[in-house]
């Protein structure tokens, strides 16, 4: 075995004291143990409307030390802790896209990261005066969240009788897993009446059976609406407006 040879396979300070008249201050330092990382994913969340399958834009933002070189790697895409897809590292370029099936995969909160990265780096060999290559594996532990919603739909009817006024609201998401719109049990969903220019709730509600009911009392005829805020399986909607 050759002196460069035997000095790879060993790589250690105790391995090169073996061979009389080398000294240990030729032993190189190794600078970088992640060459490259990954600050931050870019990644849009989507609404769906249907049961297709579609694909979703990644790309990665990163750093690197001077002494980098080249970097590969794996990147997770997770749903409930679960893989459903990986993406391809090529040096600082995310190379594909993400796979999403929310027929199969569902709605809700989805996860870019971690990623599993192999990076190349150069080091000064003072022994050989020369740049050598090395490698480090690790994982990069940025993450970033993104959405897959089902697209909501509401409507709002109203009653007078005398004084009172009675509301009825319903509510429908997209469920891709059924192919179809179904009753969408929205949290926190918003009866409001519209004063002057803007809107004044007038309760907070949570919708059972995709649908929920208020009786006011407001002797003048007033504009309604029903609003329900964004849910991460589900997109914001606003009912029409009814006046009564």
């Amino acid at each position: 075995m050759g002196i460069f040879s035997f000095r790879r396979a060993l790589g250690s300070a105790a391995a090169l004291a073996l061979i009389g008249g080398f000294s240990l201050a030729a032993v190189p330092v190794h600078a970088s143990d992640r060459p490259i990382d990954i600050t931050s994913y870019n990644v849009s969340s989507i609404t769906v409307a249907d049961s297709n399958c579609r694909y979703v834009y990644v790309s990665a933002t990163t750093t690197v030390k001077s002494d980098y070189q080249s970097a590969y790697g794996s990147v997770d895409v997770t749903r409930s802790g679960g893989i459903i897809d990986w993406l391809t590292l090529e040096n600082r370029k995310i190379s594909n896209r993400a796979f999403i099936c929310p027929a199969f995969d569902g709605l809700g909160t989805y996860k870019i990261g971690p990623a599993d990265i192999s990076a190349t780096y150069k080091y000064w060999d003072s022994y050989f005066q020369s740049y050598e290559t090395d490698y480090a594996d690790y994982v990069d532990r940025s993450v970033k969240s993104f959405y897959v919603r089902g697209k909501t739909k509401s409507s709002l009817t109203a009653t007078r009788s005398g004084k009172y006024v009675t509301l009825n609201a319903k509510a429908q998401v997209y469920s891709p897993e059924k192919y179809r719109y179904g009753q969408y049990n929205a949290k926190g969903a918003k009866f409001q009446v519209k004063s002057g220019t803007t809107w004044k709730t007038l309760k907070t509600v949570d919708l059972s059976k995709g649908a929920a009911k208020l009786t006011v009392l407001q002797s003048s005829a007033k504009t309604y609406r029903l609003s329900i805020p964004t849910a991460t399986w589900a997109t914001s909607t606003n009912s029409n407006s009814v006046y009564k």
